[in-house]
């Protein structure tokens, strides 16, 4: 069902034009995004993917697009942006502007978010800590 808000993988540029245009260049979007930069074989990368699933699918569906793209098709695509480390997360509002972070602090995860669109702390608390857990 088209509804439920799933976190979308980029593999092609076509796609990651389509879907994001560019992280290099500030654009008006229709609705803010967060972007996971990942790599395979990343235990804290595979940590978040199901949070970030979960927070998708739940407090924020509809609201914000959240994306994934593996770091060697990122840097082929955007390669004047640096990594420092993965999993590094993107937070694009609607205006243009664009924060990031690395890691999984949840602290981080949820000021980020928060950047984009406000949930309250109980919310998120429940999504994200629950997915933890497993």
């Amino acid at each position: 069902m088209k509804g439920t808000n799933t976190v979308i993988e980029i593999k092609t540029r076509q796609a990651f034009r389509a879907e994001l245009g560019s992280l290099e260049v500030p654009l008006i979007r229709p609705r803010p995004a967060v972007v996971l930069v990942y790599k395979r074989h990343c235990p804290p990368c595979e940590k978040l993917k199901p949070l970030l699933e979960a927070l998708a699918s739940g407090p924020y569906r509809d609201r914000v697009a959240f994306y994934q793209i593996s770091y060697p098709i990122f840097k082929l695509f955007q390669p004047e942006i640096k990594i420092e480390f993965v999993p590094a997360l993107f937070f694009l509002d609607g205006h243009g502007n664009q924060t990031h972070m690395y890691g999984t602090q949840k602290d981080e995860v949820k000021k980020g978010l928060d950047s984009l669109i406000f949930v309250p702390n109980g919310v998120f608390s429940e999504i994200f800590d629950s997915r933890q857990a497993h």
